[in-house]
């Protein structure tokens, strides 16, 4: 509200601006009775070509140029016509006796003139006005879209992976292992991070990273062998943030298509670091011979690589290497 008052005050005072340079210029010439008279007429001339160009004509002809053109020629010649009959009947002259009027013809196209000049003004306002708010509409719809594709990758997590979870701590809480209380624990604190803190634009990386870590804690239940998981993270007790959810998409491929939970031979190795300007992460996993799919044709490296491009443009680094038995990602993201 107060955004548009503050509007509505620039757009009288740039008009009565107008007034008012007009005004001194006739006055020059002109007693004052008379400069008034003829600055007030010369204002609304400009003010009906503005208007009618930014209400009327460029909403709804703007599209189509050549009709617009036209349409907007025709406007300014007739309404020329009209303020040249109201000037010659009902404005009154100053006569200072020296000077002839000059012939109608000159009055006419001083109209088309200043007319013309009024409606350029008005269009490259119109259109400066249209191109913001284009900026403006295409800047939410890309904060929606950002947050659907956040929600999706969110809904990705694998239901199975939550009913393995809980059959595990069952087991465990059935054998009364010393390890239930804490696989609860982990599972609550995973749950709580990715359906509360990924609500927010950016979350801290050590929250990012006490995800992996429970992944990775829940993984190793899933199989009887001890996976061959590696982590080495060297960015423990760093206070920066990133955008949510950006890495567990790779490492939930990782797992996926190294079958590594049935093929004791399988790995998937990790490394976070930091440098001056950059994160950097890089995942590489086995891949079985008789793999019948990609690790890199499945949604979610599509979404996240989107996310990059909107979230940090130009200011990412995203690389797939995809050999006969291995598939590694990097991701360096500038900080």
């Amino acid at each position: 509200m107060m955004m548009f008052k503050k509007r509505v005050w620039l757009i009288i005072l740039g008009w009565f601006l107008l007034f008012v340079f007009i005004f001194n210029m006739l006055n020059y010439f002109q007693p004052w009775n008379y400069a008034i008279v003829k600055a007030t007429f010369e204002v609304s001339i400009i003010m009906v070509m503005y208007f009618i160009n930014s209400h009327y004509l460029f909403p709804k002809y703007y599209e189509n140029s050549r009709k617009y053109l036209y349409i907007s020629v025709i406007t300014i010649l007739s309404i020329a016509f009209v303020f040249l009959l109201i000037d010659i009947y009902f404005i009154p002259h100053y006569e200072d006796g020296k000077h002839d009027l000059p012939p109608v013809f000159f009055h006419y196209f001083r109209f088309v003139f200043t007319l013309g000049f009024s409606f350029l003004v008005s269009a490259a306002v119109s259109f400066t006005e249209k191109t913001n708010k284009l900026r403006e509409n295409e800047k939410v719809l890309m904060e929606e879209k950002l947050e659907t594709e956040l929600k999706l990758l969110k809904a990705q997590i694998n239901p199975h992976f939550i009913f393995n979870a809980l059959n595990n701590i069952y087991s465990l809480s059935y054998m009364q292992s010393q390890k239930a209380p804490d696989s609860i624990l982990k599972l609550s604190e995973m749950l709580r991070y990715v359906f509360y803190d990924c609500s927010k634009d950016r979350v801290p990386l050590s929250a990012e990273m006490k995800y992996v870590e429970n992944f990775i804690s829940f993984q190793q239940m899933k199989s009887d062998h001890k996976q061959n998981i590696i982590l080495e993270s060297s960015v423990d007790g760093l206070s920066f943030e990133v955008a949510p959810m950006l890495m567990i998409p790779f490492i939930e491929n990782a797992f996926k298509y190294s079958r590594i939970e049935e093929i004791e031979e399988a790995f998937v190795n990790m490394k976070i670091s930091k440098d001056e300007t950059n994160i950097h992460f890089t995942i590489e996993n086995s891949v079985p011979k008789l793999s019948k799919s990609s690790p890199g044709s499945g949604l979610g490296i599509a979404n996240v690589e989107h996310r990059l491009n909107i979230i940090y443009p130009e200011k990412h680094s995203f690389k797939v290497k995809e050999a006969e038995e291995k598939f590694k990602v990097t991701l360096s993201l500038e900080i």
